[in-house]
């Protein structure tokens, strides 16, 4: 998975916690796979508490990409 798609999931994931819709336990380990730190917090939260480490993963995503 390219960076980029990579962050347009964590975007699309984030707007669809956002606004309610169910989004898979699959789903969240798929784009927190490559930070083992976020992706084991993932695994203790759900739905809305999914939140914060998606905008964790995005920032990391934009960064590797400057």
């Amino acid at each position: 998975m390219t960076l980029e798609h990579r962050l347009a999931l964590i975007i699309e994931t984030i707007r669809a916690l956002q606004i309610g819709l169910p989004v898979s336990t699959g789903r969240m380990t798929l784009l927190l796979e490559p930070w083992p730190d976020l992706y084991r917090d993932s695994l203790a939260r759900s739905g809305a508490g999914w939140i914060n480490l998606l905008q964790a993963a995005a920032a990391r995503v934009k960064r590797t990409m400057q």
